[in-house]
Parts: structure tokens; sequence; C-alpha cells
């Protein structure tokens, strides 16, 4: 096995901070306009992508925040290669407020559910290495037992799955109805 690096609580401190700042960043891009809102249910109304946009992506990173702890339940240590897998996911799961804010602004466009889509996806492959990687170095958890730890693919598979769905959805019907496939996920 690897050289240990750190104690599990470490990364669930790590994923604890990064998570709680991206999902708290979503909210940013729930602004009124500053001039002009004489009507605030026209103006709230406008904001729509947007809000369905940070309600999609919260409930999403709650689900990724799930899984983290529900893989790494039992986990006593994390070597190296754990650490930069974690990285990895840390990084491209801090994007997330990014391509959020792309559907808020640009809903109209198919692109910008290509974009988050590709995020998720990516999230998603990172989430299916550590899981494969947790498997094989069960000398991590304690006695050597990964049976409380939940290392199966199928959140993985759903998310991916309603990613494409949403691709399709705002190519093939319209891009209003995009963020349907995560709430069906959800």
């Amino acid at each position: 096995m690897s050289r240990s690096l750190m104690s599990k609580h470490r990364l669930d401190a790590l994923v604890d901070a990064v998570l709680a700042i991206t999902m708290t960043l979503l909210v940013l891009e729930l602004r009124l306009p500053e001039e002009g809102v004489e009507h605030l249910f026209t103006a709230i109304g406008e904001l729509m992508p947007k809000i369905i946009s940070w309600v999609v992506s919260f409930l999403i990173l709650a689900q990724f925040w799930r899984g983290q702890m529900q893989a790494t339940n039992g986990l006593e240590k994390m070597d190296i290669p754990l650490f930069h897998i974690m990285v990895a996911w840390l990084l491209f799961t801090s994007v997330i407020p990014f391509t959020s804010s792309m559907i808020g602004e640009h809903n109209e466009n198919p692109q910008s559910h290509v974009f988050y889509a590709a995020n998720l996806i990516l999230i998603e492959a990172v989430v299916a290495l550590r899981n494969s990687y947790l498997k094989r170095h069960a000398a991590m958890f304690e006695d050597g037992d990964t049976s409380k730890a939940k290392l199966e693919f199928s959140t993985t598979i759903a998310i991916t799955l309603a990613a494409l769905a949403s691709v399709a959805a705002a190519y093939l019907i319209e891009p209003d109805y995009a963020s349907v496939a995560y709430v069906l996920v959800l």
C-alpha cells in the first residue's frame, strides 16, 4: 500500500469546506436588477432559469456530499493516490457554480447545457475512479472491511444518464426543459 498521507477526518473537513463554499456560491447568481424593478413578481419570473439552475445544482451537490460520505464510511486513512483522486473530484465539483451560471444566464443556448453536463460527467468519472480505487485498497478501511462503504456505481450511472438526457432535451426538444432530467434523478 502507498504511504499514508492523512486521516480520513482531514479529507472530510476538506470536502465539507469545498462543498459548503461551492453550494454558497451558487446563490450569488440570484440577483434582481438594480434599477427599474417596479414589479417584483415579474422580475422574479425573469430569474426563473437561474432559480431552477440554483436548485438543481444545490441538490446535485448535496447528493455528491452524501455519496462521498457513504463511500468513505469506515475509511481510516488516505494515501497519496486517493488524495489526488479527491483533489480532482473537488476541482471539477468547484466548477459547478460556473457551469450552473451558464445555464442560468444562457438557458436558451443548448451549449450551456453541454458544459454543465460535461462538468457532471467529469465529476462522476472521478467518482467511479474513487470507488474502484477504494475497492482495490481495502486496507485503508477499518479492519480492511469495505462493507460499511457504499462503493456502487448506480448513482454515477444515473447522474451520467441524466446529463446526457439533459443535452438531448436541450437540442431535440427545448433547452427550457433540459434541467428536468436532473430533477428526475434527484
